[in-house]
């Protein structure tokens, strides 16, 4: 848990350090009522996130782009909840990455920093504004099944 905290500080700094470089996209999770509002900074193979759609507020993270054996490039984000009750879970993103349309994302958590367990996979649409409607009754940061 130490770990993923420095290196979402280091990575906030980075992003946040190199304004002039970032991006900000917005994507939606294919059949679910959230997504993130992502900041790409390319120069620094960065990115933070916050969420939006039913997650707007509850969630933000930092992670880093780069290419993952047997599933290419992607930005993996370290996230934590708050205010919606997170309950000592941690998550973990892999958006694939560049961002478009139609490209797939995956969630794990864990609550003991030991066991990793897959909670969804799916698609995503870039929004193109912060924020979106509603595609769904579930949170991919919903209680784990």
């Amino acid at each position: 848990m130490k770990r993923i905290l420095l290196a979402g500080a280091a990575a906030l700094v980075t992003c946040a350090g190199s304004a002039a470089t970032a991006k900000t996209v917005s994507i939606s999770f294919d059949g679910l009522c959230d997504g993130m509002d992502i900041i790409v900074d390319k120069t620094g193979h960065t990115a933070l996130e916050t969420g939006n759609g039913c997650d707007e507020g509850a969630h933000f993270g930092a992670g880093t782009i780069g290419s993952i054996k047997n599933r290419g490039k992607a930005i993996t984000f370290g996230v934590n909840l708050y205010g919606k009750g997170g309950g000592g879970y941690q998550y973990i993103y892999v958006i694939s990455y560049p961002l478009v349309s139609g490209s797939t994302w995956t969630n794990f958590y864990t609550q003991d920093g030991k066991t990793l367990s897959k909670q969804f996979t799916g698609t995503y649409t870039v929004t193109g504004a912060a924020g979106h409607a509603a595609k769904g009754s579930r949170s991919s940061t919903g209680l784990p099944r």
